[in-house]
């Protein structure tokens, strides 16, 4: 990741002076879409975290020929939430347990009680990205992008387990939840497309949509990012 960042800085101090007014800054809103490996069995899905959440990015880039050029992003997405119930059987041993009277007054057999567990998880993929691109220019004001690169992701995963309240012995539960947080760093490929129209002589409008494959064991999956934003050009 250092040698990445450190090529983007050189590129940004050595451009030529003839590309210096093509220099920038931006920034950008945009949906995050987390399509990732699910498992369904007897009832139950167990995924690592599909969904969609908001988020945001800032980038620097710069030309370094007519038509090409270097950017840096980083890119911060919410918090992906997804729920899974479903049967979980437990091993034998607690078939022994008498039956229990629930939050609602009924009575429950053990074998209900400890055969159904929820599962929440919690998902978020933070990534610096080092990428090239090149434009290409439609008119006056507006400039097609396709970029290309490598996507340094930061990956913290949540997952609790546990017998629902309302499955639990009415006052206070017996079973309390079990989590478990993971944080995991990787290394994917990352492509895009994006139009910049010119509003002004410095200001740009931009949208395009970028797609990262983090390909990790804890997140094996595609990240798809529409966003849209504004960039100021020096």
């Amino acid at each position: 990741m250092r040698v990445c960042l450190g090529v983007v800085a050189v590129a940004l101090m050595l451009s030529s002076p003839a590309y210096a007014q093509s220099t920038y800054v931006a920034g950008a809103i945009g949906a995050e879409i987390v399509r990732t490996t699910t498992v369904k069995s007897t009832g139950s899905t167990f995924d690592n975290g599909s969904g969609e959440a908001v988020g945001w990015s800032l980038r620097v880039g710069t030309l370094v020929a007519p038509r090409f050029g270097v950017e840096l992003e980083f890119y911060r997405p919410g918090e992906i939430d997804a729920d899974a119930n479903g049967p979980i059987y437990y091993a034998a041993g607690f078939e022994s347990l008498p039956p229990v009277t629930l939050a609602q007054g009924l009575q429950a057999p053990d074998s209900l009680l400890l055969s159904i567990i929820s599962q929440s998880t919690k998902v978020r993929a933070t990534t610096t990205s080092a990428l090239a691109f090149a434009r290409q220019s439609i008119g006056s004001r507006v400039d097609l992008v396709y970029l290309g690169g490598v996507g340094f992701s930061r990956v913290v995963h949540e997952i609790e387990y546990g017998i629902p309240r309302e499955l639990q012995p009415a006052g206070r539960p017996v079973f309390e939840p079990f989590r478990t947080r993971t944080t995991q760093y990787g290394v994917g490929p990352v492509v895009g497309a994006e139009a910049r129209v010119a509003m002004t002589e410095h200001a740009r409008l931009t949208a395009g949509v970028r797609l990262h494959a983090l390909g990790q064991s804890l997140v094996d999956g595609w990240l798809v990012r529409p966003n849209v934003g504004l960039t100021w050009a020096f």
